[in-house]
């Protein structure tokens, strides 16, 4: 079973096309039975302000420290869902608690 390590928000910015907006992204991570961590990172953004950009699927998540992530919506984004939507990462999978230090700075703080 996994073991729950910690959950934390950080504001970062949205970017559709050029077109940025600040934005409040979420990381879970937890440590598998293997030794292995696991990283899920999600956002919530507005419908309306998304689909005026363009957004239909996906858009990048420029985090705290200027990291680049692909972020997706399940579907197509279109004018029927929610007011508000969340966007998700693949979740990372990482060997090692230094990786997960070096790549996931935000988890040390807090």
């Amino acid at each position: 079973m996994a073991e729950y390590l910690k959950d934390s928000g950080h504001t970062g910015q949205i970017d559709i096309d050029g077109n940025r907006s600040p934005v409040t992204y979420k990381l879970k991570a937890q440590k598998n039975d293997d030794g292995a961590y696991r990283v899920a990172l999600s956002l919530t953004a507005p419908r309306d302000w998304l689909l005026r950009q363009g957004f239909r699927k996906e858009a990048v998540l420029v985090c705290e420290g200027g990291r680049e992530v692909p972020v997706h919506f399940e579907e197509t984004l279109n004018v029927a869902d929610n007011i508000s939507v969340t966007l998700q990462a693949d979740d990372a999978v990482i060997a090692s608690a230094v990786e997960l230090r070096r790549r996931f700075p935000e988890l040390r703080a807090g």
